[in-house]
């Protein structure tokens, strides 16, 4: 089994403040309101995010500020603590602990904005830095994680499209 890292908590300033990251946008063809459903469904993120394997929410409804949360993917269960919730419109959270060693911190927000009553444009910021010797990884590692990221926003789009209308 593999070891377990505790990474360093951060907040909302990270997003501006970390040394690697960025933000990406995408149009989804899905009120914001439904899109943000998905996101609190379990089974979805498997659906259209290929490096999650499995979701589980480790505290129960409702979810807001405080929520946790692990992830199974390649890489191992990564647990997830949510710092902010705004519902049907906002979620962020930030890496807690998992087998990450180049990672020192992580985090994600996800921000969804009406375009129309069938449509929303997410915002998706990431932010991250590597510890120690790692931090050379760092340019490489946004690269690859913005190609993934812009690939991944996509596939939720044409997730969105087919199964929205559950969640609305």
């Amino acid at each position: 089994m593999a070891k377990t890292h505790h990474y360093r908590e951060v907040d909302g300033t990270y997003f501006d403040a970390a040394p690697a990251g960025d933000t990406l946008r995408q149009s989804i063809p899905a009120s914001a309101a439904a899109t943000f459903r998905s996101f609190e469904d379990a089974e979805a993120w498997p659906q259209w995010l290929d490096a999650i394997d499995e979701v589980t929410w480790t505290t129960p409804q409702p979810f807001g500020v405080g929520t946790t949360r692990e992830i199974k993917g390649r890489a191992g269960v990564i647990s997830e603590y949510f710092f902010a919730w705004d519902n049907g419109r906002r979620m962020s959270f930030f890496f807690d602990r998992g087998p990450l060693r180049v990672v020192g911190a992580f985090a994600e927000d996800y921000e969804l904005v009406p375009t129309g009553d069938d449509s929303c444009e997410l915002v998706w910021r990431y932010a991250f830095e590597c510890p120690g010797g790692y931090r050379v990884l760092q340019p490489l590692i946004a690269f690859v994680f913005k190609r993934m990221g812009t690939k991944w926003l996509g596939q939720l789009a044409e997730f969105m499209a087919q199964h929205g209308a559950q969640y609305g």
